[in-house]
């Protein structure tokens, strides 16, 4: 997870963790959204349930049915629930909690620099760039660990020095 100021030397983990735990800071931004009792009590299980690195490892289907057990109708209606208080802990900084793997982290943080740069209005080399990333990232993983550039080229459309310069760029993530 990065800042969303992309300032590098700045970890919003490590500033978290230097005055709260990540925990307590995600609560806390989530007091500001002033949710419904509903909502704030399925975001506060979320927050929870994360890892120490901010990953949410159980499914949406798990964790309802450790609350409400076999009943299909409340498990789905705990589900909806959950699956929109997923989305609001996802747009809570550090950029990329709440993923549920490394791919969607990634896919996370590529998401909000897409969005910083059309907001700034940045070139479009650069936002094929950031695109062409996001598309990598979209792909299986594991061709991205290999540097299976071949493969990705077919994949995602692209020539291998794009893709290479996209790689660099999900490397700083």
């Amino acid at each position: 997870a990065r800042n969303r100021d992309g300032d590098d030397d700045v970890d919003a983990i490590d500033l978290a963790r230097e005055h709260e735990s990540l925990t307590d800071f995600l609560h806390h931004q989530a007091l500001s959204l002033h949710l419904g009792a509903e909502d704030t009590a399925a975001l506060r299980f979320l927050i929870e349930s994360l890892t120490d690195d901010g990953y949410l490892e159980d499914s949406l289907q798990e964790l309802a049915q450790s609350l409400v057990g076999d009943d299909l109708e409340e498990r789905e209606e705990l589900e909806q629930r959950f699956s929109i208080a997923l989305k609001l802990l996802q747009s809570l900084e550090p950029v990329g909690v709440g993923a549920r793997n490394l791919a969607e982290c990634l896919q996370l943080q590529l998401r909000d620099l897409i969005r910083e740069a059309e907001d700034e209005g940045t070139t479009e080399a650069h936002m094929s760039l950031l695109l062409l990333a996001r598309n990598i990232c979209e792909q299986p993983l594991d061709l991205l660990a290999r540097r299976d550039l071949r493969k990705l080229a077919s994949l995602c459309g692209a020539r291998e020095e794009a893709l290479r310069e996209a790689m660099v760029l999900i490397a700083r993530l």
